[in-house]
């Protein structure tokens, strides 16, 4: 008869001695040893006897098979990759519930088992040392799961690295690095480790190391471990240093990922030690050649190139013609025209061609001209000649005429006296800044860079009488009127007009001629030099018809004679209107 051995999973074939001997249930129990006993929370092994859906039943030496859950296989602070496990294999199994009666079962767990094995372990290794080793398991929010005895710990980000200091917690996935528990509760099965204060310990004693072996001015050799956008971190053992942006390379404006990438061994410089606030500041670029020592070889004056803008300002643009050497375009220099601002002409980065113009090595400066190799006055004649018919833009007026837009680069002038056939008293009344007109070429000058326009030549002739229509009349048309009012004694006094003939008379005669009509309007009589005729004949060149009233007053003083004794001092005050 063979018969199961469930306590030892083992078939075992019982062979009837004497078939005279009847066994009993109790016989059998004999030889079995009895049941093993069984109680809640003991630990014992099984074999797996049978897989359910949910489950499977193991033969652990009970009165009847313990059901396994699929829940209670493994659990999420557990740190294995177990398969499931198969009829006949042997397991260690946890009891967590004992039904007694008629339907007697008995429940079972494995990885509570497991949990308090790992879990003790852990406890007798820090009894020994409070420092573990662990390795990276993977990243999470705030910070990094580790395995730790087969348990999944905590790193909060704020404890990967030095105070200060951040840390990618992806860098330490699948690595193996020492800890120290700061934080453990089995009953919520969590704890919390920290590997800060084991790097800051490290890190004391050789940054004191460090410090007395490295001066200023030493040249180190180091490995990228970070590129931020204000420069990179290099890793020199001891501590790690900043390379600002500006020491990555002579060249302006340079991008950190375009230098150097990370992981990459690098010789820099040390420039700048704070033991204060641990900080050492480092330079790549020190330590490559100066191409300012050269520069006037390479770049002599009237030289061609092509360059890259850099940056622009108020008054001018900054361009790289190499890399680390930079030139200005002065805003003077940019156009042939006046501009407010180089962006109306250039754009930051934008290639263009420039010309060397002086070059200045102490104080590390180059002036470049852009203007010079675009000079749109170049065959200005070949494009342009007398009249010449163009549309043209007005850009802005003045007292004297209108500038107007011929092409980009070239202006040209509209003189107010070229804006209309008709009197124009100011460009404003004619054109506005921003129309468009038609105008015709006078002359065209290159040497003074100028070009005449005209929009009267366009106008037909016709409109010429117009001008007669505002009411002004030329002054020779008034003129005689007015003498001829006077001569007739219907207008007010004025002086003697001067024909052209007789502009050479002296100062004295006007005087006496002056003197002679004012004696003629007042009823006084005139002293004896009235009579002399020297000034009457001013008048009679004039084309008048009419004969001159001059001569007329000589008889005048006859019969006055009486009084003439009387007023003898008032000659002593004639004069006085001479002098007037």
């Amino acid at each position: 008869m063979v018969e199961d051995d469930i306590r030892n999973g083992e078939l075992t074939t019982q062979t009837q001695e004497s078939p005279a001997v009847e066994e009993t249930m109790e016989s059998i129990m004999e030889q079995m040893g009895g049941f093993e006993d069984i109680h809640r929370g003991k630990v014992v092994e099984g074999v797996i006897v049978n897989s359910k859906d949910d489950g499977w039943l193991v033969d652990v030496g009970f009165k009847c098979e313990g059901f396994l859950p699929q829940k209670e296989w493994t659990h999420p602070v557990l740190v294995e990759s177990a398969r499931e496990p198969a009829v006949g294999d042997r397991i260690r199994v946890q009891v967590t519930n004992i039904s007694q009666g008629e339907e007697a079962q008995l429940t079972l767990s494995r990885w509570r088992c497991e949990f308090d094995e790992r879990w003790n372990r852990l406890e007798d290794e820090l009894a020994k040392d409070e420092i573990v080793e662990v390795c990276g398991r993977r990243k999470v929010k705030g910070g990094l799961i580790v395995d730790c005895f087969g348990l999944e710990g905590f790193i909060p980000i704020s404890h990967l690295a030095e105070e200060g200091r951040g840390v990618n917690p992806g860098r330490l996935v699948d690595q193996t690095f020492h800890v120290k528990v700061i934080e453990r509760d089995r009953r919520k099965r969590r704890f919390v480790l920290s590997r800060r204060s084991i790097l800051e310990e490290e890190m004391v004693a050789q940054r004191e190391t460090f410090y007395g072996s490295v001066n200023e001015g030493d040249v180190l050799e180091g490995e990228v471990s970070s590129i931020t956008n204000f420069g990179v971190f290099v890793n020199l053992g001891a501590i790690e240093g900043l390379i600002h942006i500006t020491e990555l390379a002579w060249q302006r404006n340079a991008k950190a990922k375009d230098i150097v990438n990370k992981g990459d061994t690098v010789k820099v410089k040390v420039i700048g030690i704070d033991r204060e606030k641990d900080r050492v500041s480092l330079s790549i670029r020190q330590t490559l050649p100066d191409p300012w020592e050269t520069v006037a070889e390479r770049w002599p004056k009237d030289k061609e190139t092509e360059g890259t803008v850099t940056n622009m300002t108020d008054f001018g643009a900054f361009v790289e013609i190499e890399p680390g050497v930079e030139g200005l375009i002065h805003i003077g220099d940019l156009s042939w025209t006046r501009i407010k601002h180089p962006k109306e002409i250039l754009k930051r980065g934008m290639k263009v061609n420039v010309v060397v113009l002086e070059v200045d090595e102490e104080r590390k400066r180059i002036s470049l001209g852009y203007k010079q190799l675009n000079d749109p006055w170049r065959d200005i004649q070949s494009r342009f000649e007398k009249d010449q018919d163009l549309l043209v833009k007005v850009i802005r007026l003045a007292d004297f005429g209108a500038f107007v837009e011929i092409e980009p680069g070239i202006e040209g002038l509209i003189h107010i006296s070229q804006l209309s056939r008709a009197r124009v008293e100011k460009p404003g009344d004619v054109l506005k800044v921003g129309q468009e007109v038609t105008a015709r070429v006078l002359e065209v000058d290159p040497a003074m860079r100028r070009i005449r326009l005209s929009l009267k030549s366009l106008q037909p002739e016709e409109a010429a009488p117009a001008r007669e229509d505002t009411g002004y009349r030329p002054e020779r048309e008034r003129r005689p009127r007015r003498d001829n009012g006077d001569r007739r004694g219907g207008g007010k006094e004025r002086g003697p007009q001067m024909p052209n003939e007789e502009i050479s008379m002296t100062i004295g005669d006007f005087l006496k001629s002056k003197e002679e009509e004012n004696g003629f309007s007042e009823p006084k009589p005139e002293p004896a030099p009235k009579p002399e005729p020297v000034p009457e004949p001013a008048p009679q060149p004039e084309p008048v018809p009419e004969p001159e009233p001059a001569p007329e007053p000589e008889p005048a003083p006859e019969p006055e004679p009486a009084p003439q004794p009387e007023s003898e001092p008032e000659p002593d005050s004639e004069p006085e209107p001479r002098q007037e």
